[in-house]
């Protein structure tokens, strides 16, 4: 669980970095006697995941993150804390955002009425789709998001990272995205519901829809969801989820 997201871009997009695709990023490696015991993954869209079997990465990592530039670093608490803790002497933290890493062993749907529909993204009216995409990111995760970067979104989407979409009377009232598909866990996020609709059950049906789609594919669903976010916490409990581990993402100011 702890290497998802980089597995999953390293599988996708292998170990170069192209500038033009949004995944892709610059990795750099903490080895010990030969051996690879640590990874800091630099995201072209601006977020860095860390990960590391030895705390003595921790200060050739902060070394290297001191002098780049980027929005977010992500990732199991336990190796998140540690590297903000230091890198808020020389960043300033705009948010700090305490979370849980939930998998799915027990999936229990959740089906709403038949007049709510859900699509692929990529198949519904593409302007409408980015239009929404970029409300989503602005308005549910403050950030720095434009249309150019919701078409690489939907463009890079491999075979089973699956973005949909939930529609009422033929409007978009909410997304969720398969993030993430390694060999064993698919990683679900993106999940938004605009403000009007929410307390609906629109986000449980979406993820209810992907979570269905993972298991058919064989695999585990997994997602992360701020501890302060009840109503989504009781939402992802009521369908199966359970807690894994403490996550952490903070967010700088650049």
């Amino acid at each position: 669980m702890e290497t998802t997201i980089i597995s999953g871009n390293l599988e996708k997009s292998r170990i170069y970095n192209d500038r033009l695709t949004r995944y892709c990023g610059d990795y750099y490696g903490y080895f010990d006697e030969g051996s690879l015991k640590g990874v800091a993954a630099f995201y072209n869209v601006g977020i860095v995941i860390p990960h590391f079997e030895s705390p003595a990465a921790a200060p050739g990592f902060i070394e290297i993150m001191r002098r780049r530039n980027f929005e977010v670093v992500a990732g199991m608490k336990r190796v998140v804390e540690p590297l903000h803790r230091v890198l808020a002497q020389y960043k300033k933290v705009s948010s700090y955002e305490d979370s849980w890493c939930l998998i799915n062993k027990g999936f229990t749907p959740h089906i709403l009425k038949s007049s709510i529909t859900i699509v692929e993204a990529r198949l519904f009216d593409q302007s409408a789709a980015v239009s929404f995409i970029v409300e989503a990111y602005r308005q549910g995760f403050n950030r720095r998001f434009n249309s150019e970067l919701a078409v690489k979104m939907l463009a890079d989407c491999g075979p089973e990272e699956d973005f949909i979409f939930l529609l009422d009377n033929g409007v978009p009232k909410a997304q969720a995205i398969i993030q993430v598909a390694t060999r064993r866990i698919c990683q679900i996020g993106g999940v938004y519901t605009t403000e009007e609709c929410r307390s609906k059950g629109y986000c449980k049906a979406l993820v209810s829809e992907l979570c269905h789609r993972i298991y058919a594919y064989g695999k585990t669903p997994a997602l992360m969801v701020r501890k302060d976010n009840i109503p989504a916490v009781k939402a992802y409990q009521s369908i199966g989820f359970t807690y894994l581990d403490d996550y952490l993402v903070v967010k700088f100011k650049i």
